[in-house]
């Protein structure tokens, strides 16, 4: 017959037993967990083709801008595998058409956010939103820069090769909202030499834009 303070003993070291396996198992399930929660980090460098927007001349004509390559680099911060915070800053130096052309600077610097679809391993497609502003900077004497309201949607996919690089294709909307009601780049009474006006109350421009990046 076992004695009552032996007994007691057994139930007290198997009941700190116990404890001590409960707590390692909830220190390792909330360690995995915290690993599988770390934020990752993507940098996206990338080259690609800008279009798309027009101005309207005092004659009532349209001057469209002309298409032209952009730069850029996209910057993500993904608390989770499936959605990220999103940077983007962009650079396009363009013409505006006419009969006498006109350099002009568009630069977009956004933020926002994109949610893709993970469980795709070799082809990960994605959607974003951003909100930013648009910079038009003209090089034309007694023009001044114009900085607007600017949202971009965009899709695309991202192809990892190995675990810490990858390709990424991004396509892309820029909507920049405008004043219809006045003059861009200078005020009218500055002199007819800069007499254009945006055509509506948005610019509209996209990009197609292919980027390397580095995930860490």
């Amino acid at each position: 017959m076992i004695r009552e303070p032996l007994l007691k003993s057994s139930l007290r070291n198997l009941l700190v037993v116990v404890t001590m396996a409960m707590s390692f198992t909830s220190l390792e399930v909330r360690a995995e967990a915290d690993t599988q929660s770390d934020t990752t980090y993507e940098f996206t460098p990338f080259v690609g083709y800008q279009g798309g927007g027009e101005f309207e001349d005092a004659a009532g004509g349209t001057r469209n801008i002309d298409a032209a390559t952009n730069l850029g680099l996209i910057f993500d911060a993904a608390p989770e595998s499936w959605r990220a915070y999103e940077f983007l800053y962009t650079k396009a130096s363009t013409e505006i058409g006419g009969t006498t052309k006109s350099d002009l600077d568009i630069e977009y610097l956004q933020l926002g956010g994109i949610v893709s679809y993970p469980d795709s391993m070799r082809v990960i497609p994605y959607f974003g939103l951003t909100v930013g502003a648009a910079r038009l900077s003209p090089s034309v004497p007694g023009w001044d820069d114009e900085t607007n309201l600017a949202f971009s949607a965009a899709t695309g996919v991202r192809v990892p090769i190995g675990d810490h690089f990858g390709v990424r294709l991004d396509v892309r909307a820029f909507v920049t909202l405008l004043n219809s009601d006045s003059h861009v780049f200078c005020e009218v009474s500055d002199g007819a030499t800069c007499d254009i006006r945006g055509k509506g109350t948005t610019l509209f421009q996209y990009s197609t834009a292919l980027g390397f990046f580095v995930k860490f």
